[in-house]
């Protein structure tokens, strides 16, 4: 009766070459049987988007990069991020993160709008003796 082998511990080192290899936010499968939990390599917890993942590990590198790991279900996918979203919030938003960005921005202008909409109308509902007085 065979015995499965325990993941190498190396096993990571692998796949970050291969991760790093390929341009920013290509997401490899990694099969869970092939690695190590990421905890368990030096990777921390982090939230992240919501693509269905069960959840999030990065791994700040030494050149301001990091390796971005989801947990799925059955297996991980892996990519790399320009910027470090542990070491470097704001310019992992910028840099990898546009479409929170963008979000964000968008939001603070409509409140701005509204707001100003809100003052407008305020002001116009005050009737022609109170502006006098």
């Amino acid at each position: 009766m065979g015995s499965i082998e325990p993941a190498s511990s190396d096993a990571w080192k692998v796949i970050l070459e291969i991760v790093l290899s390929k341009p920013a936010h290509t997401d490899i499968p990694v099969s869970k049987f092939e690695v190590p939990h990421p905890l368990l390599a030096g990777f921390e917890k982090h939230f992240g988007d919501f693509a269905g993942q069960i959840a999030n590990y990065r791994l700040p590198l030494p050149d301001g990069r990091e390796i971005h790991v989801k947990e799925y279900e059955q297996d991980y996918s892996a990519h790399w991020d320009n910027s470090s979203a542990i070491r470097d919030p704001f310019g992992h938003i910028l840099r990898d993160g546009t479409k929170w960005f963008f979000l964000i921005i968008g939001i603070a202008i409509l409140g701005a709008f509204a707001a100003g909409f809100w003052v407008a109308s305020k002001l116009s509902d005050k009737s022609p003796e109170e502006t006098q007085t």
